[in-house]
């Protein structure tokens, strides 16, 4: 039996090409499909964060409720995809996985298993950020008479920094199993022996690890390191416990660059960035490329962070690699010093996510005020003006306002 497994997809999301959500969804269609298609799996299973349409800013470009549901299933039967399968990730809402299966594409499966000759998956549902609950409910999953038993997940594994699953409650949960394959992560790893983490189908939230380019320019000239392309999706052979990555180009180039500085002025900021912008050229073309700029460092004392005029230079040097206003090519989130915070401003431009991880270092009471917007995240969108409201009304941050 041959089975095709695609992790994170993120459709209609805002992350590829020029930032536009349409994107996403033609290089499925037209690289991805056709390259499934031609592998004449026996099984195709895509492995959580299948349709992402408010990812990033609200827009009247993405298609809304059942038209993204629709638009993925026709897609799926015109190009003859068939005996799909689709596990719920974090980023996946119930009804639309709901309303695909009923519309004939993918059928949902939630913390069931799905036996198919002599291999029975089981698909887990994602618990995220809940991961005790993810611990506890791995934990508790049936066992079922195949020869082959292969769990489907959506969680933290082995995410550098992050809170994963403990080892020793990894190994143990993987005892059970022929193999483990896991979504979520973005980046192909080899945490344990029979557990793997798949790379993402298309990029989304890209960064080191799943780009095309890295750029690290630190004193002097930059480094520069070229990868093999990181998209594309896996072909399983069950019963040889065997996978291998199928590659595609998808006509973009995901470029990452950190810049690093130490007490430098807005001027010494400014000339980089305008320098790196000439690098960038010569690297790749605009209306192929997806750029990500991130400055990390001290801001020199009195240099307040609007004096970087980071607009300006996005403007006059960046523009052609961006359309839109769904996301900022250059983030300044590890730039400190010399006044450098957010503004309400800054705010209207960076997800809820992003805005309270940077606050959570100066005020730890973020974590529960985290909880307290849950709503505002569940969009994954909202305005600067609304998170000021809910400061000033929070419960938990007390003095700390």
């Amino acid at each position: 039996m041959k089975v095709c497994l695609l992790a994170d997809t993120h459709l209609f999301s805002s992350e590829i090409g020029g930032n536009w959500p349409e994107d996403s969804f033609a290089i499925f269609s037209e690289k991805i499909l056709p390259r499934v298609k031609d592998e004449d799996p026996d099984v195709v299973i895509f492995l959580g964060d299948v349709l992402d349409p408010r990812s990033g800013r609200s827009d009247p470009r993405w298609p809304k409720g059942d038209e993204a549901n629709r638009r993925f299933v026709e897609v799926l039967k015109m190009k003859g995809i068939e005996n799909a399968y689709v596990l719920r990730g974090n980023h996946d809402y119930l009804e639309p996985l709901k309303n695909i299966s009923k519309m004939g594409g993918p059928r949902f499966i939630e913390d069931e298993w799905l036996k198919i000759e002599d291999t029975a998956f089981y698909f887990f549902s994602s618990r995220y950020p809940d991961l005790q609950r993810a611990i506890s409910d791995l934990k508790s999953i049936p066992d079922i008479d195949a020869k082959n038993k292969i769990l489907l997940m959506h969680e933290n594994v082995s995410i550098e920094g992050a809170e994963n699953i403990p080892e020793e409650v990894m190994r143990r949960i993987a005892e059970r199993f022929d193999m483990i394959f896991n979504g979520h992560q973005h980046v192909y790893q080899h945490p344990y022996d029979n557990v793997w983490c798949l790379s993402s189908t298309l990029p989304w939230r890209v960064g080191y690890g799943n780009c095309d380019v890295e750029i690290d320019w630190r004193d002097g000239e930059p480094e520069i390191k070229k990868n093999e392309s990181k998209f594309g999706f896996y072909i399983l052979d069950p019963d040889e416990r065997a996978f291998a990555f199928s590659n595609v180009n998808i006509g973009i180039k995901i470029i990452i660059a950190n810049l690093y500085f130490s007490n430098a002025s807005a001027e010494v900021i400014r000339e980089r960035l305008k320098k790196l912008s000439k690098l960038l050229y010569d690297i790749a073309e605009p209306e192929k490329a997806v750029v990500r700029v991130y400055l990390n460092g001290i801001l020199k004392e009195g240099d307040e962070r609007i004096d970087i005029g980071i607009s300006e230079i996005e403007r006059r040097y960046y523009s052609r690699f961006y359309e839109g206003r769904s996301r900022r090519i250059l983030r300044v989130e590890n730039l400190t010093g010399g006044g450098a915070y957010l503004s309400k401003d800054d705010l209207r431009y960076i997800s809820v996510e992003d805005a309270l991880k940077q606050l959570e270092v100066d005020v730890p009471e973020i974590k529960d005020f985290y909880r307290e917007v849950s709503d505002l995240i569940e969009k994954k969108t909202f305005d600067g003006e609304a998170l000021v409201e809910r400061i000033k009304r929070s419960r938990v941050l007390g003095d700390k306002k």
